[in-house]
């Protein structure tokens, strides 16, 4: 699946689902992640990042170029 963050196109990995409701992804565990922007330009680095949860993760995302 891809998603569109900042006008930029990432790949969402296998096993998160966006919930339309609260505009997060969640993944097989109810873990909520949100979309994070790292970085400007040529140095962009898009993440899933936790949002309610004791351990912090960070998902880097792969760009999608046209």
């Amino acid at each position: 699946m891809t998603a569109e963050f900042d006008g930029i196109k990432v790949k969402i990995p296998k096993g998160y689902h966006y919930e339309s409701e609260t505009g997060m992804y969640m993944n097989g565990h109810g873990v909520e992640y949100q979309l994070v922007r790292y970085g400007w330009k040529e140095n962009t680095t898009i993440c899933l990042e936790t949002v309610y949860s004791k351990h912090v993760r960070t998902i880097e995302l792969e760009i999608v170029h046209a």
